[in-house]
């Protein structure tokens, strides 16, 4: 009887040192991204292109067959607020850092011969539509090259790297944010990302659970410039103080266990 108590003890300790240095089912499953995909499903998504907004940075190249009379609209400019601020060169390249177009909080900016536009509300696709045949005036078969300048998000909480993020491609899903900026944490929430958006004088919230397929459904899936995402850290983070807890007990049970074992050797020699 003394003996199967021993082994039983030996085989409790032995299991309590596992499974203080084995993470749960649960918390390994709550780390999994997108539960429940199902690659045979196929469907076509249709991604609004983004406006123009007070308060952006356009890059305008300006190109025709008329070289010589397309310079004028890609020269550096001085201006403040609505109009240009540096206009990118005839080939097509940023002139400097932070130089291009700026729409003003009138929803304006200055364009050379044409005089102030009204731009906001616009996509990219309207702007040059609206350009290339106001500019048909002046030059001989005008087109146009537009691209956003200052597009970011912002990410904070437990992610490894929070901070601002331009967006390289002026298009940037929940996904592509997170890598950029390190990934969640094991301390953060999956399954309750914050997205704070404010667009046309309204501020939006939505909270998202990427752990699910169902994610790629919403309309904040694809973030856009000024979002701000927030990364919830668990209801109870670890301190130091609960991680040195858990420490030693796992070194005590791993002792306890050695201990029963060379016990047990010398009492059956």
């Amino acid at each position: 009887m003394l003996t199967i108590c021993k082994y039983l003890l030996l085989s409790f300790l032995a299991a309590l040192a596992l499974s203080s240095c084995q993470p749960s089912k649960k918390m390994h499953k709550d780390r999994l991204y997108l539960q429940g995909i199902d690659s045979s499903q196929i469907s076509s998504i249709s991604i609004p292109e983004e406006r123009i907004q007070k308060g952006d940075l356009l890059s305008i190249a300006v190109f025709s067959d008329n070289q010589e009379a397309t310079g004028v609209y890609n020269q550096l400019q001085t201006g403040v607020g609505g109009s240009a601020i540096g206009v990118t060169s005839s080939s097509g390249t940023n002139s400097g850092s932070g130089r291009g177009y700026l729409v003003d909080n009138n929803g304006n900016f200055m364009f050379h011969s044409l005089g102030v536009l009204h731009v906001e509300g616009l996509t990219k696709l309207q702007l040059k539509d609206t350009l290339t045949q106001k500019l048909d005036t002046f030059l001989k078969h005008p087109y146009l090259e537009i691209r956003f300048l200052n597009k970011r998000v912002t990410i904070l909480g437990e992610v490894a790297k929070p901070g601002i993020i331009n967006m390289p491609e002026e298009r940037l899903n929940i996904f592509d944010a997170l890598a950029f900026s390190g990934d969640v944490t094991s301390f953060g929430r999956r399954d309750n990302v914050l997205i704070i958006r404010e667009e046309n004088g309204k501020r939006t919230m939505a909270r998202l659970n990427i752990n699910e397929a169902a994610i790629y459904k919403s309309e904040y899936f694809n973030l856009h410039s000024g979002d701000l995402v927030y990364i919830e850290p668990i209801r109870k983070k670890p301190t130091g103080t609960d991680q040195t807890v858990v420490r030693n007990i796992s070194l005590a049970a791993t002792a306890a266990s050695i201990l029963a074992i060379i016990y047990s050797i010398l009492r059956n020699k």
